[in-house]
């Protein structure tokens, strides 16, 4: 059957009564709608002008049809001329007004793919509506004189002819020869009703669809910023009052797709519906609770930005040997957290950059290389530019959320923060976020940004109490920790080039199998982490108090065991026979 509907299609469109203007209009449009590649505002003012124009329906789905399958054959091609015409040939700051204001903002003209297809899509578009229309029409001029032949009109003139006709074309309500006659209008008649009957189902539809559309957009937005699947339970927003409200938000960790790299039961926040207007994301307060990191997923997740292999993925869920860590492990594990550095260093240098260039009233220049990286992961149809001029794409004033579990042997914290933002250099304020205990008021971790002056170095604090060492450091046969517990005191200074934290470390406690380990009673090691973050280096300072409690304990230690072979050499001479023989002599004289 459906060989058959595709033919009485097509059949149709050749004899149905749209003429060349409505085909070309239509072939037009359809491939310029095909062409978009993002479902914004753009999309749908595309779809109402077809609606308004005289443009053939079925036309427009063929247009839609073949631009939709050329974008993704040059995806490739479309983003890099995207990024000439934006950054290239001058008109950069025409599309950074556009970007930066309302509703204009909404229209997705920072996406590299949909100013690249501009070009590509009306070329295409213009000569494929003239060939369909061109065709159409010769094909209809070609029908109309074989209608006029004399043996050609008896043979389809009769019943079972026509039937055939209807058949294979649908019913024709004028002739074709009136059809090829027709002088379409530009304008649809019924337009404006129809674009405004759209409109309202639009609207109805998407507030009755709108938290499921929410849920999706979160979850398509932020798979896009980790590389990875992203699960929403549930999504209700709130036109009226701004308010946004999430339910279990799973994102997965891209290193570790069996595991999330962040959980949250409870999210809200509340926004400023006016600054949605401008792509602008402000949030008030957003608040959370039960926040989990490294937690196993029920089925694993799915990585967009790059996929590891099984033996990769068995590696990682090989669980430690009893015996401890092996080298191999150590060196992974310091290559990880190497790679963490490196990848909050570009941050920062990133940010760094456009603040010092916001500092001078200048725009820093587009880097082809971040671009292209940005369209590797997130695709190269959504790979936007970096246009904004005058204020960040999202704010979050404040944030708190309770129970942050980092894991089973580590107490539960709250995170506070305060201006935190996609461009903190425009926010024009410092960005703080601490990490504090939940029976406590002191940060356990709070870290300070100043992008708002490029000169000023960023803080960082840190106090962590009752560290269990016996939990927290593995060792071999050759010293066993039953017992300890550890004191860390930091604070210091770091930026996209340099890293000085002085430290503390006050150990004490110490229960092993080693006396002299156990008689050091509170040790204090004072230390520097400094270098950068991608490459810290360790300086560790013996001072005279650590000094002096090791030569105390060794002290005592010796000690012990000078009495311990005084009392051995002591029952050695009582057991000898000139011992013996004393012992007869004082047992005869008494």
């Amino acid at each position: 059957m459906l060989p058959f509907k595709i033919i009485r299609k097509i059949g149709k469109m050749l004899r149905g009564g749209a003429g060349s203007r409505e085909i070309f209009l239509g072939t037009l449009c359809g491939v310029l709608i095909g062409f978009n590649p993002v479902a914004g505002l753009t999309l749908g003012l595309m779809i109402l002008i077809t609606l308004l124009l005289n443009a053939n329906i079925g036309f427009a789905m063929l247009g839609v049809a073949l631009g939709k399958i050329l974008s993704l054959l040059i995806s490739v091609v479309t983003f890099h001329t995207g990024f000439f015409l934006i950054h290239k040939v001058g008109l950069e700051g025409l599309f950074a007004k556009l970007a930066n204001a309302p509703v204009t903002a909404l229209m997705d003209l920072d996406v590299y793919a949909m100013i690249g297809s501009l070009p590509f899509s009306i070329i295409i578009g213009l000569l494929f509506g003239k060939f369909m229309a061109g065709t159409v029409t010769k094909v209809r001029e070609q029908m109309v004189k074989a209608g006029e032949h004399e043996k050609v009109g008896k043979a389809v003139g009769n019943r079972f002819s026509r039937f055939l006709m209807w058949l294979a074309f649908g019913k024709q309500k004028i002739s074709t020869a009136d059809v090829l006659a027709k002088e379409s209008t530009l304008v649809r008649k019924s337009g404006i009703i129809l674009v405004a009957v759209v409109l309202v189902i639009g609207l109805l539809l998407e507030f009755l669809l709108v938290d499921s559309l929410l849920k999706k957009g979160l979850e398509t937005a932020i798979s896009s910023g980790t590389g990875a699947e992203v699960n929403v339970e549930d999504a209700h927003f709130s036109m009226g009052s701004g308010k946004l409200e999430v339910v279990n938000l799973q994102v997965t960790d891209p290193d570790k797709p069996t595991h999330n790299l962040v959980q949250i039961e409870q999210l809200s926040a509340d926004l400023s519906v006016s600054d949605l207007l401008r792509r602008t994301y402000t949030v008030d307060r957003l608040a959370g609770s039960v926040l989990k990191t490294d937690v196993e997923r029920a089925s694993p997740g799915k990585v967009f930005e790059k996929v590891k292999d099984e033996a990769d993925a068995a590696e990682e869920e090989k669980p430690d040997a009893e015996d401890g860590k092996s080298l191999d492990d150590y060196l992974a594990q310091a290559a990880k957290y190497k790679e963490y550095g490196r990848k909050i260093q570009d941050y920062l240098e990133k940010r760094q950059e456009n603040a010092e260039a916001e500092a001078k009233g200048e725009k820093p220049e587009p880097s082809k290389d971040r671009a292209l990286a940005d369209a590797k992961r997130v695709g190269y149809l959504k790979a936007r530019a970096d246009l904004v001029t005058d204020r960040p794409e999202w704010t979050i004033r404040s944030l708190e959320i309770d129970q942050v579990e980092f894991s089973d042997s580590y107490p539960a914290h709250k995170i506070e923060g305060s201006e935190l933002s996609s461009h903190p250099e425009l926010n024009g304020v410092p960005t703080s976020i601490a990490m504090i205990p939940m029976d406590s008021e002191e940060p356990a971790l709070k870290t300070v940004l100043h992008f708002e002056d490029p000169a000023a170095p960023h803080e960082i604090s840190a106090s962590f109490k009752n560290v269990d060492l016996a939990k927290a450091v593995k060792t071999g046969d050759d010293l066993k920790l039953e017992k300890g517990l550890a004191d860390i005191s930091a604070g210091g200074t770091f930026s996209s080039k340099t890293l000085d934290v002085p430290f503390t470390l006050t150990v004490r406690e110490l229960k092993t199998n080693n006396d002299i380990v156990n008689n050091l009673k509170n040790i204090d090691v004072p230390g520097r982490l400094y270098g950068s973050l991608a490459l810290p280096k360790v300086k560790v300072e013996l001072d005279d108090n650590l000094k002096d409690a090791a030569l105390d304990a060794a002290k005592a230690k010796a000690k012990e065991e000078v009495k311990k072979e005084a009392a051995k050499q002591l029952d050695k001479a009582l057991d000898s026979d000139e011992a013996k023989d004393l012992k007869d002599k004082f047992k005869k004289l008494f």
